[in-house]
């Protein structure tokens, strides 16, 4: 057994969600150490549980600790306790690599504290020998079975699921798991966005040869809310200062590293935003999950900034899983339940070449849609300057609805499972309406697909 390291770190029952950093020494020569963090009161970190404490963990090396610095060595929340950092190996989401001498932080955020405050019992063993994570092959795309799914009924559309996580922040998977489940889906397109991580999934799925294509992200999880970023470089944006300056300060450095941002799941236990006046968001998430866990309020977060906008932001919808367990079977009718990869499915028309440059074009076209499954319903709306028309598949009973500033403007039943509706631009978006966007009901009223909206 190594050298043993104790630290104990306090926090009064008013310092909840509250960041400290607590130093530590790494001598010259340590190949591996393991740490190890106990702490009194422990409950899940759930927001719709209270009365006790939860604890969330990350490490910075000698490197630094500054925003954006190479020195963040992972983040894992709330959901580990015992992890070993090494040049060979380190426990998923930390980076393995050289364990450089010098000054290490570990990083204690309590995100809840209880009436007795929260006291955390710190082990760090130096020069540990614990053996690696077994990690499970890829399969060989041949042996799998791809799924197959009603193609899209105009060319150049693709769908595909653009949030979800892995076993390198709080799921259940392996980034090449996620990989293998999503061509087995018949997604064209897939998104891993770990909490605030410290390495690209890039390296760790397998590319070409038929398999889905990544969009690496990220999703910076501060105390305030939480948002994605994809197609930046691989870095990370500060979570730390969770104040409306300090959020704003992370999204101004994704957007100055060209990257497109998304404010997630605005809606009660998603969690919602706390800072809604922060600018800089070129998307939102309408709709994260199953459609019945709150996604109506999501939507009317959205409708809101559509119909505040003067500033000439699109706000544009788009939608993820949120999938962290792909192990669990969730229930559309819990709506609480784990959610289920490619529920919801975001659609977009691509004509370039797939790729993640292109993927995140397309996002910003506007011209996307959501739906409740990778199957469908399809609903593909666009416009010249004299016609609003509306493509719709799989939804035969259902009613297509259309709605402006001021809500619905337009109602038609769909009889055919594929169908063809058109309007006069004038009649679809009439006198004090700046926009049309459409959405599919069943009987029932849950929503099974949102379009973008079509401005006058």
């Amino acid at each position: 057994m190594g050298t043993m390291i104790p630290l104990i770190a306090r926090f009064e029952p008013t310092e909840e969600k509250v960041w400290k950093h607590i130093p530590f020494t790494v001598p010259e020569g340590v190949k591996q150490f393991h740490i190890s963090v106990t702490y009194n009161d422990r409950i899940d970190s759930s927001p719709t549980l209270t009365g006790g404490n939860t604890l969330d963990i990350g490490l910075f090396d000698a490197q630094g600790i500054e925003s954006g610095s190479p020195g963040l060595r992972g983040w894992s929340g709330s959901n580990k306790t015992e992890i070993t950092i090494g040049e060979a190996w380190s426990t998923p989401p930390y980076r393995a690599g050289a364990l450089q001498p010098g000054e290490w932080h570990l990083l204690l955020g309590a995100y809840k504290t209880s009436v007795n405050g929260l006291t955390a019992e710190v082990t760090i063993e130096l020069d540990s020998t614990r053996e690696a994570w077994e990690t499970p092959p890829t399969p060989e795309i041949g042996s799998l079975t791809k799924g197959q799914l009603p193609a899209p009924v105009e060319p150049n559309w693709v769908r595909g699921d653009l949030h979800m996580h892995t076993i390198y922040s709080d799921g259940d998977s392996y980034p090449h798991e996620l990989t293998v489940r999503a061509y087995e889906l018949g997604l064209d397109f897939y998104g891993i966005t770990d909490h605030n991580r410290a390495q690209s999934p890039v390296p760790l799925v397998p590319h070409g040869h038929g398999w889905p294509v990544l969009v690496p992200g990220v999703e910076v999880t501060s105390y305030a809310g939480h948002f994605n970023v994809w197609g930046g470089p691989d870095t990370w944006y500060d979570f730390r200062d969770y104040s409306a300056a300090g959020q704003q300060a992370a999204v101004n450095a994704a957007r100055a590293d060209g990257a497109l941002v998304s404010m997630n799941h605005p809606k009660p236990y998603g969690p919602m935003w706390d800072h809604p006046d922060i600018t800089g968001f070129e998307c939102t998430e309408p709709w994260n999950g199953w459609w019945a866990g709150l996604n109506s309020l999501a939507t009317e977060f959205w409708v809101n900034q559509l119909n505040s906008d003067t500033t000439g932001s699109w706000h544009i919808g788009i939608c993820g899983s949120d999938t962290h367990y792909l192990k669990r079977s969730g229930d559309p009718r819990i709506p609480l339940s784990p959610a289920r990869m490619g529920t919801p499915t975001l659609w977009l028309h691509i004509e370039d070449e797939l790729t993640p440059a292109t993927i995140i074009a397309a996002i910003r076209a506007g011209t996307g849609f959501m739906s409740e499954s990778p199957e469908g319903p399809q609903l593909i709306v666009s416009a010249n300057d004299d016609v609003v028309r509306v493509h719709v598949a799989g939804a035969v009973g259902d009613a297509l609805i259309g709605l402006g500033n001021n809500g619905a403007v337009l109602a038609e039943p769909i009889t055919a499972d594929d169908e063809i509706f058109q309007w006069h631009i004038g009649t679809a978006i009439p006198a004090g309406n700046s926009y049309i966007r459409f959405e599919i009901h069943k009987p029932g009223g849950n929503v099974r697909a949102l379009s973008n909206p079509v401005w006058r």
